[in-house]
């Protein structure tokens, strides 16, 4: 006898499928969140993640004078534009990464390349001469480099990183950058509330995250890294280092915490998760002029303290970023 076809054996070389049947893509899924977390229609999603990145410089003032620095790269024909507020802070207007970075200055250590948003997080730290302070996830060593700068390589600075490729490209930075106060070192983040309990002054906690900050929805699969499963991952990592961190912070001191993510989870998630564990943590206000920290996300409700955080909308200026202060009181 002969058997029965099976109607969905194969489908014509014609059909099209229901519109409702469709299957989500990755990119889908990260349009749909950064809109509902930003509060944006989804066709204004990858306008803010496809801009052109504007190059932004910080001068350095343990090598050299920053004013002979800037009129030697005016002299090349750098087009600066002077960053409100921020000291020896500078945007580019004419030349892109790859090509500052092949000046004599840059190899000499006298600028560096580095994102608004990162130097936010330092200021934001606000280190003093002479003072103690961890840099717990410290590499490429960006903002180790600015902090020293600001405590004009006084003190104790304790840069740290759990990879030694990343360590090693670390010390590096710090002798091409003049840094003499902070020590390098090879270790579990986590271990630093244990080995170092109330002992730095500030701590600064620029935590692993999924990086939608740095995601351009140009080029070939930006989002192979990110993922639902990673955010999970990293709000998990994140909530024993922000507890780590602040153990290993002094009474009176600060801890900055911050992501390159606009996830919640990740970001005021992470702080709630510290001030249910800590009633003596505060968060202070940042300072900063961006949007402020939310406090509902998809069922989740957050401390209302966390408003006081920031978060900072990608741009031409600035990726993506997140930045809360915390005081231990």
């Amino acid at each position: 006898m002969r058997k029965g076809l099976r109607g969905n054996y194969k489908k014509p070389r014609n059909f099209v499928p229901n519109k409702k049947d469709r299957f989500y893509t990755k990119e889908d899924i990260f349009v749909s969140r950064i809109a509902s977390i930003l509060l944006i229609p989804k066709n204004k999603v990858n306008g803010i993640f496809s801009q052109r990145a504007i190059t932004t410089i910080r001068l350095n003032p343990l090598k050299g004078d920053t004013e002979d620095t800037k009129k030697s790269l005016i002299g090349k024909g750098y087009e600066l534009q002077e960053v409100s507020g921020v000291k020896d802070t500078y945007f580019v207007l004419n030349r892109d990464k790859s090509e500052i970075s092949q000046t004599q200055e840059y190899v000499d250590g006298k600028f560096y390349i580095q994102n608004l948003s990162s130097i936010l997080a330092t200021l934001v730290l606000d280190p003093k001469e002479n003072e103690k302070i961890l840099d717990m996830c410290a590499a490429p060593g960006s903002k180790t480099t600015h902090i020293s700068a600001l405590m004009n390589n006084t003190g104790q600075i304790i840069a740290n990183d759990s990879e030694i490729s990343r360590v090693s490209a670390l010390r590096n930075v710090l002798e091409q950058f003049g840094v003499k106060n902070a020590k390098a070192t090879l270790s579990d983040a986590n271990d630093f509330g244990k080995k170092y309990p109330e002992y730095f002054d500030r701590v600064l906690l620029d935590a692993p995250c999924s990086g939608e900050g740095m995601i351009y929805m140009q080029g070939t699969k930006p989002l192979r890294f990110w993922g639902i499963d990673k955010i999970k991952r990293c709000s998990y990592l994140q909530k024993d280092l922000i507890l780590s961190a602040f153990r290993a912070l002094k009474e009176g001191g600060t801890l900055v915490y911050s992501t390159c993510t606009l996830e919640p989870e990740e970001n005021e998630g992470v702080v709630s998760y510290l001030l249910e564990h800590y009633p003596n943590a505060i968060v202070e206000d940042t300072g900063l002029k961006f949007d402020k920290g939310i406090t509902k996300w998809s069922g989740n409700i957050y401390d209302p303290k966390v408003r006081n955080s920031t978060r900072i909308v990608p741009s031409s200026k600035n990726m993506g970023f997140y930045i809360a202060r915390i005081k231990k009181v």
